[in-house]
């Protein structure tokens, strides 16, 4: 099994700077946390997790939201491939624009996801992400910067650009709320189901 250029990437990165990572996403989570609120009613809250770099997250994405929220959690990861993923725990092949099974989950959470989807499917990872959600649940789409900023011809092979006001007026006309919270390399973009 060969990884593919961005994953073997993380693949040799070493322990600390995934744990550095960890914690730029902490601190972002904490910000998102600071003003949103999960206003399910659930027994054990269920978490999807929309892509994932490398397996080592997925026992630090356990930790973190278990942070954050304070209740039993359950966390689904989702990719498109899992070969990088071999050995984490529940992680299931699946492309994330297209419904996930085993709905509804309370948070859906997209890290620096979006520019790896060609820009006319970006909006079906979205919604997604939303239809997936039971009600008082949010999606939360990270974004660098570059993301949302950067010309898609300026951007590295594999990514593309973010049309970030195209998506708040496909959410406006669909009379979806949704939040927009700086973080230290760019902004989340939460979407709230009521």
């Amino acid at each position: 099994m060969k990884l593919s250029n961005y994953h073997q990437k993380y693949a040799d990165y070493k322990d600390e700077e995934i744990e550095n990572r960890v914690r730029e996403k902490r601190e972002e989570l904490s910000s998102i946390f600071k003003q949103i609120n999960l206003n399910t009613k659930s027994d054990i809250v269920r978490i999807a997790v929309l892509g994932c770099g490398d397996k080592r997250f997925i026992k630090f994405h356990k930790k973190i939201f278990q942070k954050f929220i304070r209740e039993p959690i359950e966390i689904t990861t989702f990719d498109i491939t899992i070969d990088h993923l071999l050995g984490g725990e529940n992680v299931i092949k699946h492309d994330c624009t297209i419904p996930l099974p085993d709905t509804p989950y309370d948070i859906t959470y997209a890290h620096i996801l979006l520019k790896f989807i060609e820009t006319e499917k970006q909006w079906d990872l979205i919604k997604n992400s939303y239809d997936s959600l039971k009600p008082g649940g949010f999606a939360i789409h990270v974004m660098d910067s570059e993301d949302y900023k950067t010309k898609e011809k300026l951007l590295p092979s594999g990514q593309f650009s973010v049309p970030l006001e195209k998506w708040k007026v496909q959410l406006n006309n669909e009379d979806i709320r949704y939040k927009e919270i700086p973080v230290k390399y760019g902004l989340a973009f939460i979407i709230l189901k009521d």
